[in-house]
């Protein structure tokens, strides 16, 4: 039987989700945090701002040669994790890939399975599928019991022009509700959804968050007005934004 979240009288939630591990996630302070990958001769990417996923950047290589880029991040050994990041590949060569592993307590790569062509965050030895729109790749993993470190590496391979933004790595079962007193505000109409949202009340900072934790849609919002949410997959969201100066959030389910 299908769920549906609602908020009793005017009780609302607001979000307590774990950190996103990762630094500079989209871009918005360009590369900051990131290193030119691990092989001979790899470089940065450019960070552009014609069509990023959301927010104002977006990583960008027109790969001449194999790339890469890198972020080394700390994590907690035998924990399960979420990795994920959107991307675009096009282009006459191999494209990109996903090209992650561990490292231990003296910076040797530690993977998930004993041969490495078959670890899925190394997209078992393939190449991300060619796409001309954002496409989101997710990776769920337990990090092995030697691993003090995840470098998250992504490539891009000659003739190729490959794109990224919004990385996460958060801590799988972070995500949470807490609730709070009744004296705030309810903030959608309908939380059974199918193509579209109805706002309650005027609403600023709204933001739509996956059960990962990642922001799927950013708006502003104004008393009964309807947002379209058809290209959003099947599944539970939670909305949040600020109604009359306070914090609100609901949850809903997508059909």
């Amino acid at each position: 039987m299908k769920k549906i979240f609602t908020i009793l009288g005017v009780t609302s939630c607001i979000l307590g989700f774990s950190q996103n591990l990762v630094q500079n996630p989209g871009f918005e302070n360009g590369l900051t945090s990131w290193a030119a990958g691990t092989g001979n001769g790899y470089t940065l990417p450019t960070a552009e701002t014609d069509t990023p996923y959301q927010g104002a950047n977006y990583a960008k290589y027109v790969a001449t040669a194999t790339t890469g880029f890198y972020q080394n991040i700390p994590i907690s050994a035998s924990t399960q994790y979420v990795v994920s990041f959107w991307y675009k590949s096009v282009g006459s060569g191999n494209g990109a890939r996903l090209w992650s592993c561990f490292l231990n307590v003296s910076d040797a790569p530690v993977y998930l399975t004993t041969d490495p062509a078959t670890d899925p965050l190394r997209n078992n030895s393939g190449y991300l599928a060619k796409v001309g729109v954002w496409t989101q790749k997710t990776v769920t993993f337990t990090s092995p019991a030697t691993a003090v470190q995840f470098q998250l590496q992504v490539r891009a391979y000659n003739n190729s022009t490959a794109s990224f933004d919004e990385f996460s790595l958060i801590q799988n079962g972070s995500l949470s509700t807490v609730d709070f007193s009744a004296s705030k505000f309810s903030l959608v109409k309908n939380t059974l959804v199918k193509s579209e949202i109805n706002f309650a009340k005027n609403c600023k900072d709204v933001k739509i968050f996956n059960m990962f934790g990642q922001v799927v849609k950013s708006l502003s919002v104004k008393e009964n007005e309807t947002v379209e949410v058809s290209d959003l997959a099947k599944g539970n969201y939670i909305v949040t934004g600020t109604v009359n100066n306070e914090p609100v959030s609901q949850k809903i389910l997508k059909e």
